[in-house]
């Protein structure tokens, strides 16, 4: 894990390094993409917290109320994290699209019989 990763995500990059070696794909490539994925998940749930702390609206005297800056820099980070944990084969529909695109996949028609073929 890097010396930079915030305590608020390190739980993250625990499970996306594992998921990553054990499918073989921890490399030198992967990793960079990897911290990415991770600032990202860092991003969104720093602005959450901030949300949580001071609400999701600001008040100003003689105004309409407005969105705390904070719900758009999350809804932002976590659009971009969803990208990263794709492209990382993360997400369980990548890495079903990913074995389809290589052809490592059974089709349920592969058991008929074409024996008279």
């Amino acid at each position: 894990m890097p010396r930079w990763c915030p305590a608020i995500c390190r739980d993250v990059y625990q499970r996306a390094a594992t998921e990553l070696a054990a499918q073989g794909r921890l490399s030198a490539g992967n990793l960079d993409l990897l911290e990415s994925y991770i600032a990202a998940v860092a991003t969104a749930r720093r602005a959450e917290r901030s949300v949580q702390r001071q609400g999701s609206f600001f008040l100003k005297k003689g105004q309409r109320p407005q969105a705390h800056p904070g719900i758009a820099i999350a809804q932002e980070a976590r659009k971009q994290a969803r990208m990263l944990a794709s492209r990382l084969a993360l997400i369980q529909e990548s890495r079903d699209a990913n074995r389809a695109a290589s052809g490592d996949f059974v089709a349920a028609d592969d058991d008929e019989d074409f024996g008279d073929v």
